[in-house]
């Protein structure tokens, strides 16, 4: 079975020595180094990209989302598990938008930190069942409820493979990662990503997201809770 190389990023050494220790004894998951914020999350992930990155939510936002974007833009395959307190739906939009394959509560039992990497690396997203009902109400005020499967015109008119390189990208695959999936060039991807939001009229990968959820081309019940 694959190891989930995991990098954490936290400001404060308890952090990490408590998620190691943790971490250590379990098989399948190995903690290959730290970092004290985003600009040197990106620098490890740069040289040697883990599977997982654990970042903490209540670091600096600017640093966080910068950091994340540019994580993101490497176009490698790493995923994320997000850190937070006990929050609102501002929290779990920010999340959303950052691009985090999992939210985690900081008072969650240690064997839902471990379920929440287990699931992030296996290309599954996980919330904490404390955030449910929050993640499901945030949601549904993003996504209107005016027919989720009911076919839109707009999107009707992409092309197929338009419509194939837009699926991936609602899934949260970076322009580096279609091009490698369907074995064209990123220059390529990145022509069709701009012709989608251009006849899409979308500004943003959020709002990419919410489209797509609001025609059905993810279900948001992917996102699993255990």
């Amino acid at each position: 079975m694959p190891t989930a190389r995991v990098l954490v990023v936290h400001d404060y050494p308890l952090i990490y020595e408590g998620i190691r220790s943790v971490l250590g004894p379990e098989p399948g998951i190995e903690v290959v180094g730290e970092a004290r914020n985003a600009a040197d999350a990106l620098g490890v992930c740069s040289e040697n990209p883990p599977d997982v990155i654990v970042v903490d939510l209540c670091l600096e936002s600017a640093e966080v989302i910068m950091g994340l974007k540019q994580v993101r833009a490497l176009g490698t395959n790493v995923k994320t598990v997000a850190l937070t307190m006990p929050c609102g739906t501002q929290t779990i939009r920010k999340a959303i938008a950052y691009g985090v394959q999992g939210v985690l509560c900081k008072n969650a039992h240690n064997s839902r930190l471990i379920a929440a990497i287990r699931t992030v690396f296996s290309n599954q997203f996980y919330v904490d069942p404390e955030l449910t009902e929050l993640f499901a109400k945030t949601l549904a005020m993003m996504v209107p409820d005016d027919g989720l499967r009911a076919e839109h015109p707009t999107y009707e008119a992409l092309s197929a493979r338009e419509r194939q390189v837009f699926a991936m990208l609602a899934n949260g695959m970076s322009n580096k990662m279609i091009a490698f999936e369907l074995g064209i060039s990123r220059k390529t991807v990145e022509t069709h990503h701009l012709r989608i939001t251009r006849k899409l009229g979308l500004r943003d990968s959020v709002e990419l997201f919410r489209y797509a959820a609001r025609i059905g081309v993810i279900d948001i019940e992917e996102w699993r809770v255990t």
